[in-house]
């Protein structure tokens, strides 16, 4: 049954705005479908329809002030962690399977999302044991804090019009996807790697800044993918530096790619660099990027996402192991890793629903992992502000987490020379 709540008026939408997060929807899109926890819609005032709901999640249709209401939401610490969600609009609108009324359509759908099935592209068959430790150990002295912090300077500097924001729907986040690629093509050509390739992906009609891939190595077996989120909120109100959320993942996931390239080892798997847009608006971009995976048929092996390595906790170096929405097997063996290669204390957190893009990963039924910078609830105060800036953040804590990620790289994607 439909459950329809009256709209709250533009005047009122727009001081809501002003008040917590304001985030400029692209206006070609008027209209999302949302898949949320049921915890998180619970936040949400107005303005929206119940189109079906389960136990732990809901579909509702929107407009873009219920995602500015439901990023709001999402940001709002409790004791218990509810998670994000997930902006599902094209997919609803590509979902009309045949015999089914509206209501049914829409509880099959959300079933999908409840219950996802195994995707035929994940052919993980790691046994997930430590084989190259020599390798490893190679690379792990060549990881360079400075290098982490000299980009990340550059990739939040909000002066003299840099980038104010990397929001997904601006011209801003378009000129922040073209460094990232711009910058591992010039590396890859000072290291004469003729194997690494780059293409991105675009983030359907709704937003301007495309998502960029990178493949490193010829091979066509099953890859090792590392990835982080790019984009920020939007700057309207203020400036959006996304210092660690996630420009610290983003240049974690660029040291582990400086070290890879410029090592000169080869793999009998590839390895894919992604870094998502709009994953503040539902993780949107990085849907996008599974779908451009299975339209190649791309198999996948196992996922490693990096969204906020920077803040660590009253100075705590704890690597935080997600355990929702991840396999439990690659989780595992990420606190494997930990302790063989970085050498720091590691436990897990729970983080909730969608709450990265790794979610999009593990909905289309792949082996994905998440290592967080804190636990959940401890982790940065100022994300999503003008003062989510690099002066809080830890340059040893990056490195631990690019370390993390060579050694996730070069174990599973296994070195041949």
């Amino acid at each position: 049954m439909l459950r329809k709540h009256k709209k709250l008026s533009l005047l009122s939408l727009g001081l809501l705005s002003s008040i917590s997060l304001a985030v400029q929807a692209a206006p070609a899109a008027q209209t999302h479908v949302i898949v949320a926890p049921q915890c998180l819609v619970d936040k949400l005032a107005d303005n929206y329809t119940t189109l079906s709901s389960s136990e732990s999640l809901t579909l509702i249709e929107t407009n873009p002030a219920g995602i500015d209401a439901l990023i709001t939401a999402k940001n709002q610490r409790s004791a218990i962690p509810c998670g994000g969600f997930m902006d599902v609009t094209d997919a609803w609108n590509e979902y009309h399977p045949k015999g089914l009324t509206e209501s049914n359509r829409a509880q099959s759908f959300l079933n999908g999302y409840t219950h996802p099935k195994k995707h035929l592209l994940n052919k993980s068959s790691n046994n997930y044991s430590i084989k190259y430790q020599n390798q490893v150990n190679q690379l792990l002295k060549t990881i360079n804090p400075q290098d982490i912090w000299t980009d990340l300077t550059h990739f939040s500097d909000t002066s003299k019009g840099q980038f104010p924001d990397r929001y997904a729907g601006s011209d801003n986040g378009v000129k922040a996807a073209q460094w990232l690629k711009t910058k591992i093509e010039d590396m890859a050509k000072a290291n004469n790697r003729t194997d690494v390739t780059t293409w991105t992906v675009a983030t359907g009609t709704q937003y301007k800044q495309p998502s960029v891939v990178v493949k490193i190595g010829n091979s066509n077996e099953p890859g090792v993918v590392i990835g982080g989120h790019m984009d920020t909120l939007n700057s309207s109100w203020e400036l959006k530096p996304g210092a660690d959320d996630d420009g610290s993942g983003s240049m974690t996931v660029m040291e582990v790619a400086r070290t890879l390239i410029s090592s000169g080892m080869n793999f009998k798997k590839p390895i894919y660099i992604i870094w998502y847009s709009a994953e503040e608006m539902g993780l949107v971009g990085s849907s996008y990027v599974v779908k451009d995976f299975k339209n190649k048929n791309i198999p996948v092996d196992a996922v490693l996402q990096l969204d906020m390595t920077g803040y660590a906790n009253q100075n705590d170096p704890t690597i935080w192991l997600i355990t929702d929405n991840v396999n439990k097997d690659l989780t595992a063996y990420l606190k494997t890793l930990v302790n063989t290669y970085v050498k720091v204390p590691v436990s897990e957190t729970r983080c909730g629903y969608a709450c990265s893009d790794h979610a999009s990963w593990d909905k289309a039924g792949f082996t994905a992992s998440f290592p967080f910078e804190a636990k959940f609830g401890n982790d940065d105060p100022y994300i999503h502000t003008a003062q989510d800036t690099m002066e809080v953040l830890s340059q040893s804590h990056m490195a631990d987490f690019a370390k993390l990620g060579t050694a996730f790289a070069v174990e599973l994607a296994e070195p041949t020379a």
